[in-house]
């Protein structure tokens, strides 16, 4: 484990499945070569030593080739990072040539086929998997036909026939078996992303106002609160300022309630416009309206709040009605170490309430009151 956590980082979470799984192909090419070593020596290879021993270092060289390109990064440039075919494809090629040069005991070697079919099941579609399959019979017959040919004393071609066969149709076999296998994979795959998309979607619901698509007043008091713990550490403190749009209620009972959303739409709209990326605007509830201003006093942030009062002052509504006009109050607090969050927004609130007692479309710091 501790070698693992060297070659690929921890916080590369892709790239160490992808290594795990190369490594895993390892662990099956060790497999393969210790069984050809058992053969060797059992004189199942038309090899001296040195040759089998060529041979050898040739098929580790392509085993370790694979797991260096993903330490190295380089499968990041293919179509297929994760490189199961280029995997596939080597164990394919490694087989073949190691029956090639046997000279007894081949039939032991084909059992290695289907395994590297259901290896590739994880990875690999419907299309691939069949040409896979085709790989591996026309390789082996391949194989069978040239040693027939080079060496037609030593092999009886009707037992060599059978062998054939019998290798075709368990190919064929686990083909099905491993295309079922990707088939259910991709399924899964797909419901996983759908549910994923729909998580997705559930959070912002949560978090979210449905009218404005603006924060919510949940979403904004946890906000607020790790702002909070932020600041009582001796991070950046922050402002809240509490907007109310004014007489709001007589726009809805004289222009009725879908006039009263799209000045809401329009207004929020027009206040984001107004913020910068590291500001936070929520809908508390109704036409109350709450900002969270990072990093800026009390003077500041009211300066920002006056910029948005005009902002909204100069919206012209003449799409909804010719005459239709919005102004916007609000009071602003700035928050002191060690306070509640409630505390600050009562602050901020008392604020606004005196804004509203001036007569609306002002702005009203917590040090004016």
């Amino acid at each position: 484990m501790v070698l693992f956590d060297k070659l690929i980082p921890k916080d590369d979470v892709k790239q160490r499945i992808r290594m795990k799984r190369a490594l895993q192909a390892l662990g099956g090419g060790a497999s393969q070569s210790l069984v050809s070593v058992i053969l060797f020596f059992s004189g199942g290879f038309r090899l001296e030593f040195q040759e089998f021993a060529f041979l050898m270092i040739f098929l580790w060289v392509g085993h370790l080739t694979i797991p260096v390109l993903i330490r190295l990064g380089v499968n990041r440039r293919l179509s297929d990072p994760s490189m199961t075919r280029e995997m596939v494809n080597w164990s394919i090629f490694t087989l073949l040539i190691t029956v090639f040069f046997m000279d007894h005991f081949r039939a032991l070697m084909l059992m290695y086929f289907p395994i590297i079919l259901l290896y590739g099941a994880f990875s690999m579609t419907p299309n691939q998997y069949r040409a896979t399959a085709a790989v591996m019979i026309l390789g082996y017959i391949a194989v069978i036909f040239t040693l027939c040919q080079l060496y037609p004393s030593q092999f009886k071609i009707e037992d060599e026939y059978v062998v054939a066969l019998v290798f075709v149709l368990v190919i064929v076999a686990f083909s099905f078996v491993s295309n079922q296998i990707s088939l259910l994979r991709r399924k899964l795959y797909q419901r996983n992303a759908e549910l994923a998309t729909a998580i997705e979607k559930i959070e912002h619901m949560a978090i979210t106002d449905e009218l404005t698509g603006l924060t919510n007043r949940r979403h904004m008091m946890h906000m607020l609160r790790r702002q909070k713990a932020v600041a009582d550490r001796g991070g950046n403190g922050f402002c809240v300022c509490f907007f109310d749009l004014d007489r709001f209620k007589s726009i809805n009972d004289r222009m009725g309630h879908h006039v009263g959303d799209v000045v809401l739409k329009r207004f929020s709209s027009e206040v984001q416009s107004q913020l910068r990326d590291s500001d936070l605007f929520a809908r508390f509830g109704g036409e109350e309206f709450v900002l969270l201003a990072n990093g800026v006093n009390l003077k500041r942030a009211t300066i920002a709040a006056n910029r948005i009062r005009r902002a909204i002052e100069a919206l012209r509504f003449i799409d909804v009605a010719s005459d239709l006009t919005v102004t916007v109050s609000g009071g602003v607090a700035q928050f002191r170490n060690k306070e509640k969050i409630e505390t600050v927004l009562s602050r901020a609130d008392q604020a606004l309430y005196a804004a509203k007692g001036r007569g609306g479309n002002c702005i009203q710091a917590e040090t004016d009151i």
